[in-house]
């Protein structure tokens, strides 16, 4: 009987995570359809002579729509941070307007916002896994209750989207005791969650999202430049760190105008669409150009496209064009790198590109660890343990600076 109960509480845990898995999917074709025909085949089809006007029709719409939805349905899409902060928090998320959020996320990424969709796809996935697990903790708790329903009613309200859900309670979690079994679950659904995934996206033939940079053949002796690169990556962090305090402090005058903001965010967008297309979305399609891009452009000119997709990042964002900054960021951080490749000819291009991106990003991203490990897919298995190293001299940095912080705050007590 226990066999049979934990079976139907695996089978509804894999077609719940599959379900995660399907819309997360759709999420990504949706959106990358849309934008290819909001900004590539409407415009051929109206000829090169109205191209102008329609990128301005576009940003208008855009910018309309993106301001009646904040008015509508409030502060969307949710980003990651926010999402977790609201889970440690209460133990759970507001699922109830996963669509909402994943409509507004659709509508930003697609009228050209410089953000990527990772931000509002992680937040989907970790609120939906919520509403998986307070689904399955209801059919754990309420086991009699399926069995007198019989076999076909209870599968009925096993798949029910809405109802049928039992949230986080710390007095329940005490009476099941079985974290083993659970974790265990959890590790399956994910697996499960992840190959499906894996699978439409193969079955589509989708693009990968890694695309890698090139060969590096770096020498031990030439290690030193990591130093010099982490110098860099600070000062351009605290650069970008204060460009966006102002930024929001600018934004504070239009907070309760969200119309407003949508639509200087739409003429920016327009602005960047006319003068560097290449900047406009989260710069992923492009990384897989960049190496080719970057050996024929000088080394001032990737320095100001960088430089301008992080200000363009910025201003989407502080207009409540919302999304992720982790692809946006990546992109600004290896255009970086390869400027600094051009400046040094004499060392390893790849090497270079690596330790000026990773620091970068590291930076501006204010995180030891995953800004180095994302941007080491982007690069050759060889150049792995240097950024081993350069994670390791962040992490020792920022102890450093927690342990200076707690001495100097200790004085001032």
């Amino acid at each position: 009987m226990k066999f049979h109960r934990a079976s139907q509480l695996v089978i509804s845990g894999l077609l719940f995570s599959s379900v995660i898995a399907l819309i997360s999917f759709l999420f990504l074709i949706i959106e990358e359809q849309l934008t290819q025909l909001i900004w590539g085949d409407l415009p051929q089809l109206l000829g090169p002579n109205l191209y102008l006007l329609v990128e301005l029709l576009i940003c208008l719409i855009g910018g309309l729509l993106v301001g009646q939805i904040h008015q509508v349905w409030g502060d969307l899409p949710n980003t990651t941070q926010t999402t977790m902060a609201e889970f440690k928090q209460t133990q759970t998320v507001r699922y109830q307007n996963i669509f909402k959020h994943l409509a507004t996320a659709t509508v930003i990424l697609i009228f050209g916002a410089g953000v990527g969709p990772e931000a509002a796809l992680l937040s989907a996935v970790i609120a939906l896994s919520v509403w998986q697990a307070d689904k399955l903790r209801y059919q754990y708790f309420h086991q009699a209750e399926f069995k007198a329903a019989g076999f076909a009613k209870s599968w009925l309200m096993r798949l029910h989207p809405v109802k049928y859900r039992q949230t986080y309670q710390a007095d329940l979690a005490k009476q099941a005791n079985r974290k083993t079994a659970k974790e265990l679950l959890y590790t399956l659904l994910l697996i499960n969650g992840l190959t499906t995934f894996m699978i439409l996206m193969r079955l589509t033939k989708q693009p990968t999202f890694i695309t890698k940079m090139g060969q590096s053949r770096w020498q031990w002796s030439e290690l030193w430049l990591i130093i010099p690169a982490i110098i860099f990556g600070l000062l351009f962090g605290w650069l970008y760190q204060r460009f966006s305090t102002g930024l929001q402090r600018l934004s504070q005058h239009f907070a309760s105008k969200v119309r407003s903001k949508a639509l200087i965010g739409a003429g920016i967008i327009f602005i960047f669409a006319s003068v560097v297309p290449r900047l406009l979305f989260s710069g992923q399609p492009f990384l897989s150009l960049v190496p080719q891009f970057s050996a024929h452009q000088a080394a001032s000119t990737l320095f100001l496209a960088a430089i301008l997709k992080l200000v363009f990042l910025q201003l989407c964002l502080k207009t409540g064009w919302v999304g992720g900054d982790i692809f946006p960021i990546t992109f600004a951080a290896i255009l970086l790198g390869f400027g600094w490749a051009h400046l040094l000819p004499g060392f390893d291009s790849l090497l270079i590109v690596a330790v000026v991106a990773a620091s970068v990003a590291t930076c501006v991203l204010k995180s030891p660890i995953f800004p180095s490990i994302f941007i080491a897919l982007f690069f050759p298995a060889n150049l792995a343990p240097v950024f081993l190293l350069i994670i390791l001299i962040f992490v020792l940095l920022q102890k450093l600076t927690t342990k200076w912080s707690q001495r100097q705050a200790g004085k001032a007590e």
